[in-house]
């Protein structure tokens, strides 16, 4: 059975986090970009407000 080009193309990319720790394989193929927003909008304020008080 024959793989379409799209097939082909999805087995090659490489994945956009994989972490490797003895016998635990994490990856992620894709951004979370919902969750990466969420954490810019909580820790950044927070970050620059420590950061301005020093």
């Amino acid at each position: 059975m024959s793989q379409t080009k799209h097939a082909r193309q999805q087995a090659q990319a490489t994945p956009f986090f994989e972490l490797r720790v003895g016998g635990v394989h994490v990856t992620i193929q894709h951004p979370p970009y919902r969750l990466l927003a969420m954490a810019a909008i909580v820790v950044g304020p927070l970050a620059s407000a420590t950061w301005l008080t020093r």
